[in-house]
Formats: C-alpha cells, sequence, structure tokens
C-alpha cells in the first residue's frame, strides 16, 4: 500500500497545481517519518529519477519536490541507491544536490571520490553553493582536490570561510601541513586583521553575559572565524602571526585566548602561568583548554589539579550556553554561579565505572539542578573522558534535598535502562514464500478463465476447493513466518524459530558476513553464535541496523555490507 501510495505522490509532484504539490509533500514527509516503512530498491531508484526530472516552476521556498525527493531517499544508503544518485546527481536540483552530497559522502566509499569531487566543482561553479563543510572535512584528500582546482575562492566572500575549513582540515589531518604556505599566508593575514578590528570593538566592553544574552549569533560567529584564522597559524607562522598570537593570548575572550595560547605553545613562545591559571578555572575556556593541551600530549600544563570537577563545570556551561529547543533555535541561556554539589559513582550497561557530578546553576533569578557524566573511571579517578549524559530538567534545585536528586537520578537511569531494553530497533521475518506467489498466480488464472468460458456446477466446488486450500496455505505461512523473526531487542540480536530463542549480546559481536543462504554472526572468540536464513531480512535495512546499534562500542563488529 505504501508503494502504490509512493508511486502516486511522485505523480503528483510533477503537477502544475500547487496545492496538490503541496498536499503531497507533505504525505511524503509523513512516510518518511514512518521508522517501520520498508520499499522495495527499484521503487526508491525510481524516486531519484523522478527527483531530477524537470518540476513546474516553484512558487515558494517549501516547493522543493527534487529535494524532498532526495531526501527521502537519502534515509536508504544502499549501494544501488547510490549508483542511482550518482548518475542522476546533474539532473537534481541544487539544494537537492547537497542532500545527495551528504549521502554519497555517508558511504566513505573512496571509490566515488573521484567523481564526487568534479561533481562538487561543478556546483560552485553553477553559483553560490551552501555546501556542507563539516561532512566534506571527514575527507582531506578530497577537500584537498577541491581546493587544488578551485584555491581563487579563498577570495570569495561566499566561500572564504568554507574553504578556511577546507584548510584546517587538510593540515590538521597531515595530508599537507603548510599546504601552499606562501600562497595563503600573506591572505590569511589580511582576512585576520579584518577580523582583529571588527572584535576590538567587542573587547572593550567585552562580559560573558553579553555574548550569550545579547550579542550571540553575530558574534558567534565573529569568534569562529577568528579562531579558525589563529588556528591555522599553527602551520601558517611567520614573525608578523607571532605578533598577531602573543596579542590575542591577552583579548578577553577566554575562548579566543584559549586558542591564541593553545598555538602560542606549540610554537614554544612562553605563556604567563597566571594566564593559563585563568583559563584552566574559567567555565569558558577550561574543557577547550584541556583537550587542546591533551591533543598535544601537553596536559600537565593544565593548571587545575584535580581537574574533573573544574572540566565537569566548563561541560555544564556550554551544554547550556548552546542549547538549543526543539525547533533548533538556542535558548538564549546564560548559566552563572555554577557549582559542584555532590556525585554519583555507578557503572553503566558495559559493567565501566562512571561518576556523574549533581550541579546546581543560576539563570536570572532562578538556581535549578543539572547532572553532568559520566565520566569514565576504567583508567584513573580524575579522568576526563566521559559518556555524553549531560541534562538538566529545569527543575528548582531547593525543590528536593541533594540526596531525594540522587535517588530520582538513579530512579531514572533504571527506568531508561529498563525502556531500553525492552525497546525493539529492528524486527524483520520471511515474506510469503514464492511458491505460494505461484499458486495465487494459478489460482488467479484459473477463476480468471472459469468466468470468461464459463464453469460446471462440478468444476465449481474444485475451484473452491483449491481457493480453500491457497487460504489455508496462507493462513499457515503466516503463522510460521510470524514465529521466524530476527530482531535487535535492546542491547542483543535474537533469533525466534518457533519456541527456540537464540541470542547474543551487540557488545559480543566479532563479525557478521552472509553468503546465498545464511547470515552467519560470530562471537568474540569466533565461533558461530547465530545462523538466520538470509531470506528472513532485506539485507541492506538489517546491515544498516547493525551498523547503527554497534557504532557506538569500543569494539565495534566487522559487518559485512
Amino acid at each position: 500500500m505504501s508503494e502504490l501510495k509512493i508511486r502516486s505522490l511522485m505523480k503528483q509532484l510533477h503537477i502544475p497545481d500547487e496545492e496538490k504539490r503541496y498536499n503531497a509533500l507533505g504525505s511524503l514527509y509523513e512516510l518518511k517519518e514512518n521508522d517501520n516503512l520498508q520499499i522495495r530498491i527499484d521503487l526508491l531508484e525510481e524516486m531519484v529519477k523522478s527527483a531530477a526530472a524537470p518540476f513546474p516552476e516553484r512558487v515558494d521556498s517549501w516547493d522543493n519536490p527534487s529535494l524532498a525527493l532526495i531526501d527521502f531517499v537519502c534515509d536508504y544508503p544502499m549501494p544501488e541507491i547510490i549508483d542511482q544518485l550518482m548518475k542522476s546527481f546533474d539532473g537534481l536540483d541544487r539544494d537537492a544536490k547537497v542532500r545527495a552530497l551528504l549521502c554519497l559522502l555517508s558511504t566513505k566509499d573512496e571509490g566515488i571520490f573521484h567523481e564526487l569531487q568534479e561533481k562538487t566543482i561543478s556546483m560552485m561553479k553553477e553559483g553560490d553553493a551552501h555546501l556542507p563543510v563539516e561532512e566534506l572535512c571527514e575527507f582531506p584528500v578530497l577537500v584537498k582536490g577541491i581546493v587544488e582546482k578551485t584555491l581563487e575562492n579563498l577570495k570569495s566572500p561566499h566561500y572564504k570561510y568554507m574553504y578556511y575549513d577546507f584548510l584546517t582540515s587538510i593540515n590538521d589531518s597531515g595530508v599537507d601541513p603548510g599546504y601552499k604556505r606562501t600562497t595563503i599566508l600573506p591572505i590569511l593575514i589580511e582576512d585576520y586583521q579584518k577580523l582583529r578590528e571588527e572584535y576590538l570593538v567587542y573587547d572593550r566592553q567585552y562580559k560573558p553575559e553579553f555574548v550569550y544574552r545579547s550579542w550571540r549569533d553575530s558574534y558567534f560567529t565573529l569568534r569562529y572565524r577568528i579562531n579558525t584564522l589563529l588556528d591555522l597559524m599553527n602551520f601558517y607562522y611567520s614573525d608578523e602571526t607571532e605578533a598577531l598570537l602573543k596579542e590575542a593570548v591577552g583579548f578577553k575572550d577566554p575562548r579566543i585566548s584559549t586558542i591564541a595560547a593553545l598555538v602560542c605553545l606549540n610554537k614554544n613562545i612562553p605563556v604567563e602561568l597566571e594566564t593559563l591559571q585563568f583559563l584552566s578555572a574559567n567555565v569558558e575556556s577550561a574543557e577547550m583548554l584541556y583537550w587542546g593541551l591533551a591533543e598535544n600530549n601537553k596536559e600537565h600544563v593544565f593548571a587545575v589539579e584535580p581537574k574533573q570537577q573544574v572540566l565537569a563545570k566548563s561541560h555544564l556551561f556550554s551544554h547550556l550556553a548552546f542549547m538549543t529547543d526543539e525547533e533548533g533555535e538556542h535558548m538564549t541561556l546564560y548559566p552563572e554561579e555554577i557549582t559542584v554539589v555532590d556525585s554519583i559513582d555507578t557503572v553503566n550497561s558495559y559493567g565501566q565505572p562512571l561518576r556523574y557530578f549533581l550541579m546546581s546553576f543560576s539563570n536570572g533569578d532562578e538556581v535549578m539542578a543539572a547532572w553532568v557524566g559520566g565520566y569514565v573511571l576504567e583508567e584513573e579517578d580524575d579522568g576526563a573522558d566521559m559518556w555524553e549524559g549531560t541534562y538538566t530538567d529545569f527543575e528548582p534545585f531547593n525543590s528536593r534535598s541533594v540526596e531525594e536528586h540522587k535517588q530520582l537520578f538513579m530512579k531514572k537511569r533504571e527506568e531508561n535502562a529498563q525502556e531500553h531494553e525492552q525497546s525493539v530497533y529492528y524486527d524483520s521475518s520471511p515474506k510469503l514464500s514464492k511458491g505460494l506467489w505461484f499458486f495465487y498466480a494459478l489460482l488467479i488464472g484459473h477463476w480468471i478463465r472459469a468466468f470468461t468460458n464459463g464453469i460446471t456446477s462440478g468444476e465449481i466446488f474444485i475451484s473452491i476447493a483449491f481457493t480453500l486450500l491457497g487460504g489455508m496455505l496462507t493462513i499457515y505461512e503466516i503463522w510460521k513466518n510470524k514465529r521466524s523473526t530476527v530482531s535487535i531487542v535492546g542491547r542483543d540480536l535474537i533469533k525466534m524459530s518457533g519456541a527456540k530463542k537464540e541470542s547474543i549480546p551487540l557488545k559480543d559481536i566479532k563479525k557478521v558476513t552472509y553468503d546465498k543462504k545464511h547470515i552467519s554472526v560470530y562471537n568474540k572468540e569466533n565461533g558461530l553464535q547465530l545462523k538466520v536464513p538470509l531470506k528472513w531480512v532485506e539485507y541492506d535495512h538489517f546491515y544498516y541496523a547493525m551498523v547503527e546499534h554497534t557504532s557506538h562500542l569500543r569494539e565495534q563488529p566487522y559487518i559485512e555490507e
């Protein structure tokens, strides 16, 4: 039924009636939100082709069927869909091309990167494209190929700071440290000087509450750009950049000061102890400084000991200051008086010891509770590594005692764990067999001939008998198939065959392979733990479900594509 509906929607998206297109886009979005939707690959390929075909002239920003179709199919990044995206790419709307580019990058398939490089360059030549910079930067070799052929875009107002991000990727990755230094250094200094002049207006009246309550987006953009150029001075260094770095260490914005201090330390330029102490204790900069030092094996320079509590305060500040609502809009919070009140040591579902801090913070006149953690305690009691679990319910801190806050926290963890253990994240069972479909075809053909040519009273009883037999076979096969399932429930992969249940924790899987008939699941000792008939699943759907639910593990299993 869903596939028939999708075919109908594709037709409606191409008709001139804008109201029908609007309704079709809404229906397509509703289908996209259905997590249990399963669609055949050939229909998804048709959707890509449809997205590349001409559409009626757009009447508003919402009217982009090409983007809607591509956004839909990109939830199913199977090899056949990737191939079709590459073939149809040039015919897509510009925004749809960006969405397709994101999907293609997510495959991490270096075999398509040369063609992807050419398509990205072609997009930029068509006009000012809004490239997925963050995702592109994950592939510095690809990015270098793009920059090599379009370096003139470093002087383009639209592309300039995208290209500085690209340069950061090329340099930080070690692909080509100091890439085109002679060409880039003077441009970088010139651009930094312009940003510096713009920043100094803010520096004279700098207060954190102004940043997070009033200046916000325009200032955040300025700060990000300054920090990007300061960080690039690690690779584009001269006497002039040294002077600029020393000056920036003294800026009032702790985040700018931190980046400048880190580059100075990397270049053996002295940074005063008083400055390091301030940045190590400041909630805006402590976490940024620590991880910047750790990246270069200089954690010993961090000037606060023990460090975990100050890092927790800094983490909570960033969590709250950049928090967004359900619509993705910043909430303009400015947390003050962040205090560590207490802590709880517990373990996660994998048995790792973790620490969570009970915190209080004020926002205006209200003092509220929050939890920060969990900090991993396996290697050291004062470790900085954490499994992200920071949250606040914006509950007044004094509405409960400290002990009651802790009891509620543990109760919520237990409830969440139980809910997770019972949640079905993937479920598949065999479809009706080909033999039964063949029987249906014969039966339908028989009835068509009977109605066309006429039927005797004796023949009708035989026909009814065969029809009843088909119904009984169908009911039996549906019953049997429902008792044959493979599923991901909580943290386990489970196979059910009748009353027999077999399972393996996801964390204990070493590899998953398949052949023409079976999927084989091996444990950490390389022993065969589960063998699932391939016909029970759409393997592409199974593969992506397994990847999604094992990608967070420290030892990720091999899952054959």
